[in-house]
């Protein structure tokens, strides 16, 4: 089983704001990562797991990883402390990193994938940001293109990584 980075990024890898929002609305990101992460295991700091609109994720598992002990949820979500226990939990299933850039930063050595959506701008209020992209440690499996339209403000494309 594996780790896998799952990720919208900027071209200068930007992923999130001052306040831990998303820096793009990309509708049909948004559905790509629904339909990845439906029924899957999803991983995320305390910062991403505030930031989120609806608590926890629906149809998934999810494991907001925090130093702090005394965190704790009433949702059906469940804290975890530290690396160790995702890994332990990769070894039975995939195991879907969901932000933020403190925890890809953690996660990036262990990941055997990365599912990234590229998004062809720039965003000058990032304040999170995702690793660099080692190209000679990840190759792009497959990708595919979308162009600006009426819902989509930036063209972007999904790329599928594996590490070599």
């Amino acid at each position: 089983m594996s780790i896998i980075l799952i990720s919208a990024i900027a071209m200068d890898f930007g992923i999130g704001d001052e306040n831990g929002n998303l820096l793009f609305d990309l509708p049909k990101d948004l559905e790509h990562f629904k339909s990845i992460t439906t029924g899957k295991t999803v991983v995320m700091g305390r910062k991403t797991w505030d930031s989120l609109p609806i608590k926890p994720l629906p149809k998934r598992k999810n494991y907001i990883l925090t130093r702090d002990k005394d965190f704790k949820v009433e949702e059906k979500a469940t804290v975890v402390h530290s690396i160790e226990d995702v890994l332990e939990m990769s070894k039975s299933k995939d195991v879907y990193i969901i932000g933020g850039g403190e925890i890809y930063n953690q996660f990036m050595p262990y990941a055997q994938k990365m599912i990234i959506t590229h998004v062809h701008a720039v965003n000058f209020n990032a304040r999170a940001f995702f690793p660099d992209i080692d190209t000679k440690e990840w190759k792009i499996d497959s990708m595919q293109k979308h162009d600006a339209d009426e819902k989509h403000e930036h063209s972007f494309t999904f790329a599928f990584y594996s590490r070599t």
